[in-house]
């Protein structure tokens, strides 16, 4: 039995600016609207084609189709199959005038455990930990098993690169370091010791993690060895 094509529609309109969030293995039909039926129209989308990596500069035109080829253009679309999660944007022209555009967010489709089952976005229960506090990266699983047994399903961590002289949690003096923080005098940990972490508690104990960095919070001291 064939399964059912999963569609979102997304209308235009003249000078339409939104962000329209849709989900991962659908089909995403961008069609006219009244103020824009019957006009030459084209839409320019950075959302990565078949094959091809992300480029945020980088923007394609999206071929129309029109299969009952009704006049009034009705039933006219260009599309996008959505198998890439994230932010993307797109706009249109009418004729050779920017008319109108936005963003497109495809919402990921977030796995755990051994059997890799699906977790629902609405049901992330999310605990933040503060990467500077959690002392020698041997000690971290002890302190984070307080958010297992609690009963969360993501850890978020601020940032786990080297610090700036404020040690501000976003202030980053080596955007690339695992801060040595974590580091004992006689051991010195890596990402990958981070990275097989973050696989155990996603198989072990069903939790995901995510991190962010503010790439333009740079520790004075970063700005001072760079400028010296």
């Amino acid at each position: 039995m064939n399964k059912r094509k999963k569609i979102s529609i997304l209308i235009h309109n003249l000078f339409y600016q939104n962000v329209f969030v849709v989900f991962l293995g659908f089909e995403l039909q961008f069609r006219l609207g009244p103020t824009l039926q019957g006009k030459a129209v084209t839409v320019y989308t950075n959302y990565p084609l078949s094959g091809e990596t992300f480029n945020r500069e980088k923007f394609c035109s999206l071929d129309w189709e029109n299969p009952t080829e009704r006049e009034d253009d009705s039933d006219k679309y260009c599309k996008l199959n959505l198998q890439q999660s994230g932010s993307f944007q797109y706009y249109f022209l009418q004729g050779n005038e920017r008319s109108g555009g936005g963003y497109i967010v495809v919402d990921p489709i977030l796995r755990v455990g051994a059997d890799n089952h699906v977790l629902p976005l609405d049901c992330v229960i999310l605990q933040t930990f503060l990467a500077k506090c959690l002392g020698p990266f041997d000690e971290w699983e002890s302190r984070l098993k307080v958010a297992k047994e609690s009963g969360y399903n993501m850890i978020h961590f601020t940032p786990l690169q080297t610090l700036g002289l404020s040690r501000s949690c976003y202030s980053l003096s080596d955007q690339l370091e695992l801060n040595p923080d974590f580091s004992r005098p006689n051991k010195k940990y890596t990402w990958n010791d981070v990275g097989q972490l973050v696989e155990k508690l996603k198989k072990e104990w069903n939790i995901l993690c995510i991190t962010d960095v503010v790439y333009n919070h740079t520790g004075m001291n970063y700005y001072l060895q760079v400028n010296s």
